[in-house]
């Protein structure tokens, strides 16, 4: 049985079109740390794919780190996001930052993003 909290092949965005659907018509929310677009789906639950660079992060051990930061992030609050598919973009200030403050720029921006689309929470 899996659990409420697993993060699952089915929880990926993967393909290049499913990106460029969520940039097209996705709505927007950012600050110095990430940038996030969410856009609808109709799986019923939440997706999670994410834009890592080099320029934006670092070596690979950061760009790693801010990986697992993000992956983390979306696995525990997965079951209270609504069904919207979200690409997370690292920006400049991911480099430096620490892990509380990608934490709590992650769980600000999960909850603008799902906000501006007007999405009601999940039910599990």
């Amino acid at each position: 049985m899996a659990s409420l909290f697993s993060f699952r092949p089915c929880h990926r965005l993967r393909s290049t079109a499913d990106f460029e659907r969520v940039y097209r018509a996705g709505r927007r929310a950012g600050d110095g740390i990430f940038a996030i677009n969410a856009a609808g789906n109709d799986t019923g639950f939440a997706r999670l794919g994410m834009s890592v660079s080099t320029r934006t992060a670092g070596n690979s051990v950061r760009r790693n780190r801010v990986r697992r930061v993000i992956r983390e992030v979306f696995r525990l609050s997965q079951p209270l996001l609504p069904a919207l598919d979200y690409v997370v973009t690292s920006r400049p200030g991911a480099r430096t930052a620490d892990r509380p403050a990608l934490v709590t720029s992650l769980e600000r921006l999960f909850a603008a993003a799902a906000a501006k689309l007007g999405a009601p929470p999940a039910r599990h």
